[in-house]
């Protein structure tokens, strides 16, 4: 059933108290902070009160930076009442293929309302600096420190990350990214890296130029920054096609509590700055009325607690943000033309995101 159909035959007016065991969860991120970020969000939920989510017991839904090849999506199948987590997913398809998938259950054997998304977003430009800095990726071994970044990265022998975006983040009069800026990166990359495979014997700033480029434009091993923000794009997209399946069932545009597809997006500093205000959001989101407000207040100041513990075992890692190094670093990336426009653009949008109810 094709996701306008889903929506169509699922999509009701009016709901009860919230039941965890009837929502997928999935939790995104995109980087090694994000990543410990996420495990400890998905602890958080399935430690809840009864009737909380379990987990699902894997590092990843699907595979990182994959989809299949005729649709641009990873084939998922999130199951009711189980927190997934997943890092850097390819949601390159179809609008209306994106909202099958997200709703699709399998589990015949329990009911599937809806979906709830957490999308955990970085700046883009402390983002770049920081991968620079502390090799802030998915996996250790997939930073621009250890490939080749001007290498073109291809799927199926064919796809490349910017054909794959270009629906999404390329189309209209005013782009997020033109088609040509990945021509332009590509090249940048070449003069920089010249013979040299790896950023070992390059000034900082040459070197991180290197680095935003790997993570702007290639897709295999990396290009998150770009995926981040095609997905922020599709996330959207699918919510206002429940809202237009809505509107031509003549029902009243829904509260975000009511939509069968719910997407929160998370700036991950937030839990740096104020772990248990962004903790506490996000059980009110992910919980709704199925756990007392007490009860949510409870497990949010013990969140705060635990997470600023790990925090402070990591070297000031992502608690970095004023450190004069990196503030130098992102000057660099501001004065260049290129980047200065398309991280821009990228920022917008994450900052749109945060902002939507």
């Amino acid at each position: 059933m094709s996701g306008r159909r889903r929506l169509q035959s699922d999509i009701v007016n009016g709901t009860t108290s919230f039941d965890p065991n009837t929502y997928a969860y999935l939790i995104i991120h995109y980087d090694k902070t994000g990543r410990r970020l996420s495990r400890s969000l998905h602890d958080l939920l399935v430690a809840g009160t009864d009737g909380a989510p379990v987990s699902n017991d894997r590092e990843n839904a699907v595979h990182l930076r994959d989809h299949e090849e005729a649709t641009g999506c990873p084939a998922l199948e999130l199951v009711p009442g189980v927190v997934h987590v997943q890092a850097a997913p390819d949601f390159f398809c179809d609008t209306n293929i994106l909202a099958e998938y997200l709703l699709r259950n399998g589990d015949i054997f329990h009911e599937k309302k809806g979906i709830k998304v957490i999308h955990l977003v970085r700046n883009p430009f402390d983002w770049a600096v920081s991968t620079w800095v502390h090799d802030d990726q998915p996996m250790p071994e997939s930073g621009a420190k250890t490939v080749d970044p001007c290498t073109p990265e291809r799927w199926q022998g064919q796809q490349t990350l910017g054909n794959l975006v270009a629906p999404a983040l390329s189309a209209g009069e005013d782009p997020i990214v033109r088609r040509e800026d990945f021509d332009a990166l590509q090249k940048m990359c070449m003069d920089i890296s010249g013979k040299e495979t790896t950023l070992r014997h390059l000034e900082p700033e040459a070197a991180l130029s290197l680095a935003t480029t790997h993570m702007l434009a290639q897709g295999r091993t990396g290009g998150d920054i770009m995926r981040m923000a095609n997905n922020i794009v599709r996330l959207r997209q699918v919510q206002e096609l429940e809202d237009h399946v809505r509107v031509s069932q003549h029902l009243l545009p829904p509260r975000p509590e009511e939509r069968m597809i719910q997407v929160m997006t998370l700036a991950v500093h937030e839990f740096v700055q104020a772990p248990r205000a962004a903790s506490l959001r996000f059980l009110d989101f992910a919980l709704g009325d199925a756990s007392l407000p007490e009860v949510k207040l409870r497990m949010a100041t013990e969140f705060e607690r635990s997470y600023l513990e790990k925090v402070r075992k990591i070297d000031g890692d992502i608690a970095s943000d004023i450190d004069e190094k990196k503030t130098q670093l992102e000057g660099c990336l501001r004065q260049n033309e290129l980047f200065e426009r398309v991280l821009g653009e990228v920022e917008r949008l994450v900052a749109d995101a945060l902002l939507a109810i």
